[in-house]
């Protein structure tokens, strides 16, 4: 799956967007299942970690799919999961149709 998401971050044009960091800082803000959360900005993409009240697989792979659909572009998203312990780090992309998208990984703990 890694492979698919490379080869997708190969045909279009990661940027970042203002718009799309505040729409998953108000996501994120006031939820009561969190205990914080941090955005950063490296080279064009985001790296978002999260960290939760009471973490499970379970719990993270919810409160992810709910992310994706509340900042998803209409034309295209994807993601792939990875398993490191306490944590699941999910690869994040969504674009739009002029090719042009944002790069997220996201850090559940």
């Amino acid at each position: 799956m890694f492979r698919i998401i490379n080869q997708y971050l190969a045909n279009v044009n990661i940027t970042t967007d203002k718009e799309m960091k505040a729409k998953t800082e108000l996501f994120l803000k006031d939820r009561p299942d969190l205990t914080k959360f941090c955005i950063n900005e490296s080279f064009n993409k985001y790296i978002v970690d999260i960290r939760m009240q009471e973490y499970s697989v379970e719990h993270a792979d919810r409160l992810f799919r709910d992310f994706e659909m509340y900042t998803a572009y209409s034309y295209s998203a994807m993601y792939v999961r990875y398993n490191e312990g306490a944590r699941v780090r999910y690869r994040y992309v969504t674009s739009k149709e002029d090719k042009s998208a944002v790069y997220m990984d996201v850090v559940i703990s």
